[in-house]
C-alpha cells in the first residue's frame, strides 16, 4: 500500500508547484473497455468505466454513480480514497462534491488529457450554480499524472514483468511448433489463446504477424495468407496483465535464412545491442535513438529505419518517454521502455527486434527474454 499512497504524495507535490488546491482526473469517455482511463486508474486504482478522482491537499475522493460504489470501495479506498456517490444531474451533485471536499473558492486543476471539452463545459456549468464568491476556479492543466507515470514503482514493475513473461512464453510456445502453410491470422489467434491460457487478461494490442514483403510495413495487419519458408516473419505482440502491457517483437524465418536476411538481421541486432548497452539515465530520447540510428546509417540502411527507437510501456502500450528524432523527453531511473530498431525494404520485407527494458542502477536491464536469433560470433 505504501507504494500506491506515495502516488498521492507525488501528485500533491506537483499540485503545490502549480499552485493548485486540487486535481480532478476523469476519462474522456465512458470507458467500458478500459482503454482511455489509465490516469484515473493509476491515481486511484479504480478500473470502472465512469467516475472522477479528486485529489485535494489533505483528502482524496472517488466520485462514482450507483453502478460502481462497491467496486470503488474495493479498489480505491485501500489506496486512500473516500467513495463519494453521485446522484441525479451534475448541477445537483457537483456543488455538493466541491463543498464536501472543502474546495469552495479554491483553484481546481482539470487533467486536460482526461476530460473532453463537452464534459469540461458541463463541469463549468454545474459549478456555475455556486455563489460567485465560493465558486471554484477550474483550470486545465497538462502532464501532471503522465509525468509521474513515467517512473514505475515496485508494484508496477511486478505487473509489467508478469505481462512480459506471458508474452515471452506465448511467443516461444507458438513459434516452436510453427510450420509453413500456417496463416498469419492463425498465428495471431494462437498467440492470444496462449496468453489467455496462461492466465493473462488478453493481448495488449492487436498482434502483428507479417511475412515476406508484407513485413516491410512496420504495423501490418495479419492476413489470411499462408507463411512460406525462407522469408522474414515479423511478430509484434504483447500481453495484458493487471492492467499493464508488454511489447515484444521478434523476426525469424522458417527453414534456412538467406544471405540477405542474415545481413539485415545482424545490422538490426547490433543496433539494438548498442542501444541497450549504452542507454543511461540523463540521456535525451534523441540521443538514445541515435545509438541505434548510427549503426544502421553506417551499414547504409539509414533511410529504411524511419520510426523511433522506442516508447514507454505501462498502463498504456504507448506512453512517455518517447525515444526518437523528435523526442523532448529525458530518460530517468525507473523508466520502462522498448528498444526496437528495424530495417524495412519494400518488395523484400522487414526486420525488427524489440525488447522491454528498465533503467536501473544507471543502465538498462532487459525484462523480456523470448528467444531470438543470435548472429554468428555475436553474444547478447
Amino acid at each position: 500500500m505504501t507504494a500506491e499512497l506515495s502516488r498521492l504524495d507525488r501528485i500533491r507535490t506537483a499540485m503545490e508547484e502549480q499552485k493548485l488546491d486540487a486535481l480532478l482526473i476523469s476519462s474522456p469517455v465512458e470507458d467500458s473497455f478500459g482503454r482511455n482511463s489509465q490516469n484515473r486508474q493509476y491515481v486511484s486504482g479504480f478500473s470502472g468505466s465512469w467516475g472522477y478522482a479528486l485529489v485535494t491537499k489533505k483528502s482524496a475522493f472517488l466520485a462514482v454513480d450507483f453502478r460502481y460504489v462497491e467496486q470503488a470501495g474495493r479498489e480505491a479506498e485501500p489506496l486512500g480514497f473516500q467513495t463519494w456517490a453521485t446522484a441525479g444531474k451534475m448541477a445537483r451533485w457537483v456543488p455538493k462534491l466541491f463543498g464536501d471536499s472543502g474546495l469552495l473558492g479554491k483553484r481546481v486543476g482539470i487533467s486536460s488529457a482526461d476530460m473532453s471539452v463537452r464534459y469540461y463545459e458541463a463541469w463549468r456549468t454545474a459549478a456555475g450554480g455556486i455563489k460567485a464568491k465560493d465558486r471554484p476556479r477550474l483550470v486545465p492543466v497538462t502532464g501532471i499524472v503522465e509525468k509521474l507515470r513515467q517512473q514505475k514503482d515496485a508494484i508496477e514493475i511486478a505487473h509489467l514483468q508478469r505481462a512480459v513473461d506471458l508474452a515471452d512464453a506465448a511467443f516461444d510456445e507458438v513459434t516452436s511448433s510453427l510450420v509453413a502453410g500456417t496463416t498469419e491470422t492463425e498465428v495471431a489467434a494462437a498467440i492470444e489463446r496462449s496468453i489467455r491460457g496462461q492466465g493473462g487478461d488478453g493481448v495488449s494490442f492487436e498482434t502483428i504477424v507479417a511475412a515476406g514483403p508484407w513485413s516491410a510495413m512496420p504495423h501490418a495487419s495479419p492476413r489470411n495468407e499462408p507463411i512460406g519458408e525462407g522469408v522474414p516473419i515479423v511478430i509484434d505482440m504483447g500481453a495484458l496483465s493487471g492492467g499493464y502491457c508488454s511489447d515484444l517483437t521478434r523476426t525469424f524465418v522458417l527453414g534456412e535464412p538467406d544471405a540477405k536476411f542474415s545481413e539485415i538481421y545482424e545490422i538490426v541486432f547490433e543496433a539494438q545491442e548498442n542501444a541497450i548497452r549504452k542507454v543511461e539515465p540523463g540521456m535525451s530520447g534523441v540521443a538514445a535513438h541515435k545509438l541505434a540510428q548510427k549503426v544502421i546509417n553506417k551499414a547504409g540502411y539509414g533511410e529504411q529505419f524511419g520510426h523511433g527507437l522506442g516508447h514507454g510501456v505501462g498502463l498504456e502500450i504507448h506512453e512517455a518517454p518517447y525515444l526518437g528524432k523528435t523526442s523532448e523527453d529525458t530518460l530517468e531511473e525507473g523508466m520502462v521502455f522498448t528498444i526496437e530498431p528495424g530495417i524495412y525494404i519494400p518488395g523484400w520485407g522487414g526486420i525488427r527486434i524489440e525488447d522491454v527494458v528498465i533503467l536501473e542502477g544507471g543502465r538498462a536491464r532487459i525484462l523480456s527474454h523470448a528467444r531470438k536469433l543470435i548472429p554468428a560470433g555475436v553474444r547478447p
